[in-house]
């Protein structure tokens, strides 16, 4: 009874704190908002807050295939809010267009920042907000462990840059280093997301396992294939060889779905194992196939509508200026189609590997008991 007593007390306390913690994120959110609205003392180049805005003139185009774009000379008017000038009223000439591909549009009580004749929108503001709610919606649902999530991202996003450092300056081999920083990413994301435990440590040698697999796959796929049937005009920007970044490109677009998949394995398999110490190897076999069955499709999908949302725009673009399907996908969508293929297979390894490695080190432990 005192025992109960003293579990419902410590578990109030909890509660409180995180109650405590999530208004005082509330207000520090608050706060960064306030400051990053009014953060124009920081620009080195003006920034004019509008105040009104006219249309001064209004034009058609038309192209070859007879698609219609509307476009506007706009006159701006606003007033400075840092500098030397700041107070000022001033009025700017702006051209638009109704696509607004390589122009903003504009309304009254926006900022933008001023550079010669041209303006652009200060976007700071927009982005501070999308990050602040996804702190606060990370703390809110998932508590301190959302935020250890918000932390990996950070630092992975460090090693990543890191790497890239690397490759530019040393000459160091891109294929390498993204070996080496998936097995960073997947063994600090997952420490940080799960702990140092033995569902961790599982998850951390099936993501190794599934790693070193694709990457033999893809290179057999390769040397055999020579890149035939892809086109690559969407990277054709790019000043190094393209076999130096497509590899590297399709084992990093996959790591997220492939540690995702390696820890729901993983963490099924120790419930198992916890609940029932004595379950066979078989019946664990079983489960984690009936469980790859059902996270395939949902995370074959992810990857699929994720590249083809990267790939949305220029599709859009396309079908409007008289491109075929067929065509853009050959010319454009194969690509992404390759970094989907590519990430799906990685699933489909992982979950066998996944569970094998898990019964393996989990069974062992639970023997040992």
């Amino acid at each position: 009874m005192v025992y109960n007593v003293v579990i419902k007390t410590y578990g109030g306390k909890v509660v409180l704190m995180k109650k405590i913690i999530l208004v005082i994120m509330l207000l520090v959110s608050a706060a960064a908002l306030i400051f990053v609205y009014n953060d124009d003392f920081l620009y080195s180049r003006q920034i004019m807050k509008i105040k009104d805005i006219e249309t001064v003139s209004q034009d058609i185009s038309q192209n070859s295939l007879g698609l219609k774009e509307e476009h506007y000379k706009r006159r701006i008017k606003g007033v400075i809010t840092n500098g030397s000038e700041k107070g000022e009223e001033i009025e700017m000439i702006y051209n638009e267009t109704y696509s607004s591909v390589v122009t903003d549009k504009f309304r009254a009580g926006d900022k933008v920042i001023i550079d010669g004749k041209d303006i652009e929108l200060k976007r700071d503001f927009y982005l501070a907000v999308m990050v602040v709610i996804f702190i606060d919606l990370i703390f809110a649902v998932g508590t301190f462990k959302g935020l250890l999530s918000v932390v990996s991202v950070v630092i992975n996003s460090v090693i990543f840059y890191c790497g890239l450092y690397l490759y530019i300056s040393g000459g160091i081999n891109l294929l390498f280093l993204c070996v080496v920083e998936m097995l960073v990413f997947s063994v600090l994301s997952l420490l940080l997301a799960g702990g140092a435990n033995k569902k961790t440590l599982s998850a951390v040698a099936a993501v190794a396992c599934s790693t070193f697999i694709m990457l033999a796959l893809l290179l057999i796929v390769v040397k055999t294939t020579k890149y035939s049937g892809i086109n690559f005009n969407e990277i054709s920007f790019l000043t190094v060889p393209f076999e130096d970044v497509i590899v590297p490109e399709l084992l990093i677009g996959s790591i997220g779905a492939v540690m995702d998949v390696a820890i729901t394995i993983s963490s099924a398999m120790s419930e198992l194992i916890d609940k029932n110490s004595d379950i066979s190897s078989k019946a664990l076999n079983r489960s984690a196939r009936e469980i790859g069955k059902d996270i395939m499709s949902t995370m074959s999908n992810v990857l699929f509508f994720t590249y083809l949302c990267a790939g949305l725009p220029v599709f859009v673009l396309a079908i409007r200026n008289g491109f075929t399907l067929r065509n853009y996908i050959a010319s454009n969508f194969s690509l992404e189609l390759s970094r989907f293929l590519a990430g799906s297979i990685g699933i489909v390894i992982t979950i066998p590997i996944s569970a094998f490695v898990s019964i393996k080190i989990m069974k062992r432990g639970a023997k040992a008991k």
